[in-house]
């Protein structure tokens, strides 16, 4: 770099150094980092994604005591919802479903159990031709009194402010990470000037510059911030790994879409790059800074 001598002096020893702990340090650092940032851009994406086929759907229940008025109500509510323009389809879902969707509340229960189940109409829109959800609402209820609609689009909205209130915290999160680990390496440099005081002194009094002695810190804070961004962004990446592998295994949904995938992290091999560099600069004003105070 422009101003550095091309060989360093080492007047900085190599061994029972103050800050051997740094690159630990910067590591774990970097690690929460990486998974504040990770979460935090994944996170509205993920439900976005998610969210949207929730939008284009709707969802009719339909609740009568009687079998024979069920079906009526079922029919009628169908006739109403083919002829209603924006309504791409609308079509029953089966009994065995709607089991399968009262199962983590009710546990197993077979076809046969005789309990009442209220029918459950799925309705997918076009998108082309927008739905009034409140005037649909008071139609289906003056053609079947026991029909209700779920409109999705209210809660996935609630659930995306709810995310972006998450990004904002991981977002200052990742903000106080930083002016740590900055915090940190002031601190480092610091105690290294103490330490060496005596070295730097006898340095400039054999005419040495600022520069030069600053150098030595310089490149010694590049390689503790490049060895700890690396071991932070590989141990972040492993656990980006293992909530990937768990988020497959759930399947479709919130969780599988919320959480990272791989190929959309490729950013992550900056990471150390920029810890390097933020604690060597870090390290540079600090010291020039003391150094220009030393008489």
């Amino acid at each position: 770099m422009a101003g550095f001598p091309e060989t360093p002096i080492p007047f900085l020893p190599r061994h029972r150094q103050g800050d051997g702990l740094l690159p630990w340090v910067i590591g774990v650092m970097l690690f929460l980092c990486t998974l504040a940032l990770l979460l935090g851009l994944s996170l509205s994406s993920g439900i976005r994604s998610w969210g949207a086929g929730l939008e284009s759907a709707l969802t009719v229940q339909i609740v009568a005591t009687d079998a024979a008025d069920a079906d009526r109500q079922t029919e009628a509510v169908l006739r109403l919802l083919r002829a209603t323009p924006g309504i791409a389809s609308a079509e029953i879902l089966p009994e065995n479903d709607i089991l399968d969707l009262l199962s983590p509340w009710l546990g197993d229960v077979p076809l046969d159990s005789g309990l009442t189940v209220p029918a459950l109409i799925d309705i997918r829109l076009d998108n082309r031709t927008p739905v009034d959800t409140a005037a649909l609402a008071e139609r289906l209820q003056a053609t079947a009194a026991g029909a209700r609609l779920d409109d999705h689009k209210e809660w996935v909205t609630r659930l995306l402010d709810l995310a972006r209130m998450v990004q904002m915290l991981l977002a200052g999160v990742a903000a106080m990470v930083l002016l740590s680990t900055v915090a940190i390496v002031i601190f480092g440099c610091r105690a290294g000037l103490a330490t060496h005081r005596d070295s730097i002194e006898i340095m400039h009094l054999m005419g040495a510059e600022d520069s030069t002695i600053a150098y030595a810190f310089d490149r010694r804070y590049l390689i503790h911030g490049l060895k700890g961004g690396a071991g932070g962004v590989l141990a972040a990446t492993a656990v980006l790994v293992l909530l990937s592998r768990l988020a497959d295994n759930i399947g479709d949904g919130l969780v599988a879409a919320a959480a990272p995938s791989a190929p959309s992290v490729w950013w992550l091999i900056i990471l150390p790059l920029f810890a390097g560099g933020l604690a060597m600069f870090t390290a540079r004003l600090t010291v020039r800074r003391a150094l220009s105070r030393m008489v």
